[in-house]
């Protein structure tokens, strides 16, 4: 065992984390979605949308066979959607492939969709004991920091000498410990900003604590100024008060999540409105305007509300991409953030408690 990796599992034996969900009744199906879900997300945020997937999918083969909307339905307010769908489709590639089993090889489990290098080394370290390095963000931060790792993680220098160290300082043994420790050690002690090096079990090895320059690492990603676009969301009511929704396509932002009509701007909805319903959009009302804000660029929604008294086209409703939906029911199906809080607005206007 390393020096480094004796000093981290003494640690985590005294501090570490033992009680998480995904910690209890391990398998390789908890590890993966506990894996996927911590992507980009905070713990105490993931743990009641854990709980929740896994009472309606306990098992790969449950989700396997799941319809994507319910899929997409547990995973609203998440974000990052193409998570839940390779998640998904992952799960159809273990039921068809796999016979059902995950795979126990670095390379097999990263065939499966959306399951790269470190996920996939999480998954077989946690579940199996296997020494696999990780490489997650928490992992490379304590890694900059100990070794003074210049650059930004993402170029591919950079990333190459990160693999390097986690490898090198793996344990011969408690491989599944030693994985949930280092993670534990970078979202507990060596966090991004106000880092408790004086509780760090690496403290007299870390180059970035000797030289006072732990906000220094890791390197920030390059900042670019974030694109603003702008966007028409049309919310249309019928006679009996339902709105009108439509799926969005499998790829690109809110891919397959159910959303309202959207356009690049006015005249684009005022055309469509024209041909679907025969109707203009000068009595429509506007709603303010919400700003979502991607990974990307920055999109600001402009809401137009109108009440149709037109016959509901048919030809719409028997599409299974479209529907119209009741506010005062449960929607069974994923929805885009900013449509949660325009359904809000709607269900209060139906109670009377918004203007």
């Amino acid at each position: 065992m390393t020096d480094f990796s004796n000093k981290v599992l003494k640690w985590f034996d005294q501090h570490g984390r033992k009680n998480l969900p995904w910690q209890l009744n391990i398998n390789p199906y908890r590890v993966w979605v506990s894996e996927i879900m911590l992507q980009q997300t905070q713990v105490k945020t993931v743990i009641p949308y854990y709980n929740k997937f896994m009472q309606s999918f306990p098992d790969v083969q449950t989700l396997a066979d799941a319809n994507q909307d319910s899929v997409l339905k547990h995973w609203s307010g998440l974000g990052y959607y193409a998570r839940a769908r390779n998640l998904h489709k992952a799960a159809k590639q273990v039921s068809h492939d796999f016979d059902g089993n995950f795979p126990q090889t670095l390379d097999e489990m990263q065939s499966l969709s959306g399951i790269g290098r470190s996920t996939a080394a999480a998954i077989l370290s946690i579940s199996h004991n296997q020494a696999e390095a990780i490489l997650d963000g928490n992992v490379k931060r304590v890694l900059c920091r100990v070794y003074a790792v210049e650059g930004w993680p993402g170029k591919s220098l950079v990333l190459k000498q990160l693999w390097k160290l986690a490898e090198n300082v793996l344990p011969k043994k408690r491989n599944a410990d030693y994985s949930q420790a280092m993670m534990d050690l970078g979202a507990t002690l060596c966090t991004r900003s106000k880092p408790q090096c004086c509780n760090c079990p690496l403290k007299s090895d870390c180059l970035a604590l000797k030289q006072q320059r732990q906000m220094d690492f890791p390197e920030k990603k390059p900042k670019k100024a974030l694109p603003e676009k702008n966007t028409v969301m049309l919310i249309i009511k019928n006679k009996e008060q339902a709105i009108f929704m439509q799926k969005r396509p499998p790829t690109g932002i809110w891919g397959s999540l159910w959303c309202f009509p959207q356009f690049d701007n006015k005249e684009q909805a005022s055309e469509w409105l024209q041909q679907q319903y025969n109707e203009s959009l000068e009595s429509a009302d506007s709603l303010a305007t919400l700003s979502h804000t991607f990974s990307h660029f920055r999109l600001h929604i402009h809401p137009l509300i109108i009440e149709s008294k037109a016959p509901i086209n048919l030809g719409v409703m028997e599409n299974k991409d479209s529907l119209w939906y009741n506010v005062t029911t449960e929607f069974n199906g994923g929805l885009a953030a900013p449509v949660t809080k325009l359904i809000d607005i709607l269900k209060g206007f139906e109670n009377g408690t918004n203007g």
